[in-house]
């Protein structure tokens, strides 16, 4: 199309030469032009390889590639269908892209309007991208736990993610990480960094970037004791900010002051071990529905397993879950467990723990055992404060 728009105004230019010196400049105009519209040409051509040939629905030649680049509206995920994460859903291209005919492609994303932030604590769900199959697979929504942030080893490429990945941490201000203290209490912080607005760990297609930080200082509880996971918490103060304008899918996690009772249906994530996926890390974020445990019922729970009667559940933990094969696994230390606050949206959460160690994976009657929050609030108020962070965000 352009070449054709060259010739036609090189033709009129040429008719209306006056001179050979004109008709000279005018030819060397052209040829310069359909250059510069051949290099145009090669250019798009080049730039649509990299994305794989799908089949679109009205035959037309397209290509898959992320929605934010394709100027048609992308068809929604039928919830009536056998989902399987990562397969091919449309035309043969993957859940988080369209089929997207070439001439529709754009160079550049389109810029997303991000919803103005409301406090700490909301639930951001990515408009049904995922929504009732993930929840019904184990698998967090696009969005759904915007605090959620990846600790990590840095220096390491970005295809060897589980080779990377130390644990989970919670967001509580822009430039503070809360995590548990045994991830971080034998790695400097210049080893660290922090990832927020990560979901498909192995895809860069979600709507919006995740965004990376390198770590400042690791601050760790002065009464912690690793042996008995007690006061196993830490803060991670990083460099620069993370960036929430623009960003609807990294936000400030509340911190509870007062546990929920027991039975209280909570929710816990991460990219630990999937052990019912043959012990593989999780790719996309997991999503575990877990009731609160009371403290004397775990005690009792883990005297009758192998640890035995000497066991002792500290003051600074408590526990959740118990159902067979619904539990966080190794890797997933640091996540948070988060319980739903009274809201007129009922996608506001708290976050009353975090996880700290289990017996085994799943078993039943076994549940997984927490950092209790309430325990350790003071502490972490009080550390933000002599950082020089007076914005307490994640008191609500």
């Amino acid at each position: 199309m352009w070449i054709n728009l060259v010739l036609v105004y090189g033709c009129l230019m040429l008719s209306v030469a006056q001179s050979d010196t004109d008709v000279e400049q005018t030819e060397e105009f052209l040829l310069q032009a359909l250059d510069e519209g051949t290099d145009i040409e090669r250019d798009k051509t080049r730039s649509l390889e990299k994305f794989k040939p799908c089949d679109h629905e009205d035959g037309e030649d397209a290509r898959c590639v992320k929605k934010s680049l394709c100027d048609e509206n992308a068809p929604p995920l039928d919830p009536t269908t056998t989902f399987i994460y990562r397969e091919m859903v449309e035309g043969g291209c993957t859940y988080l892209q369209t089929c997207c005919p070439e001439h529709k492609i754009r160079t550049e994303p389109k810029k997303l309007k991000a919803a103005k932030k409301r406090g700490c604590g909301y639930s951001n769900p990515g408009a049904n991208v995922l929504r009732e199959l993930a929840t019904k697979n184990g698998y967090a929504d696009y969005g759904d736990f915007p605090w959620m942030v990846v600790v990590m080893k840095k220096g390491v490429p970005k295809e060897k993610f589980d080779e990377a990945y130390i644990g989970g941490g919670t967001l509580i201000d822009p430039s503070i990480v809360l995590t548990v203290a045994h991830k971080v209490d034998e790695i400097s912080a210049s080893e660290v960094m922090c990832r927020a607005g990560e979901w498909d760990t192995k895809s860069e297609d979600e709507a919006f970037k995740h965004q990376d930080r390198e770590v400042k200082q690791i601050i760790i509880h002065n009464e912690y004791l690793r042996q008995h996971a007690r006061n196993d918490v830490a803060l991670i103060i990083l460099e620069e900010p993370f960036d929430l304008d623009a960003a609807p899918h990294i936000g400030v996690a509340c911190l509870e002051k007062k546990l929920p009772r027991p039975g209280t249906e909570c929710f816990s994530m991460g990219w630990g071990k999937d052990f019912l996926n043959g012990d593989k890390y999780a790719s996309i974020l997991k999503k575990l529905k877990l009731p609160l445990v009371a403290a004397h019922r775990c005690q009792n729970l883990y005297r009758n397993s192998q640890l035995g009667q000497s066991y002792s559940l500290h003051k600074s933990l408590t526990c959740a879950g118990g159902e067979a094969n619904v539990d966080t696994c190794i890797g997933d230390g640091g996540s948070s467990l988060v319980c739903p606050i009274p809201d007129k949206s009922d996608l506001r959460y708290s976050v009353v723990g975090m996880v700290a160690y289990g017996l085994g994976c799943g078993a039943e009657n076994l549940p997984g055992v927490y950092v209790k929050i309430p325990e350790v609030y003071d502490w972490v108020f009080k550390e933000t404060v002599l950082q020089g962070f007076t914005d307490k965000l994640f008191v609500r």
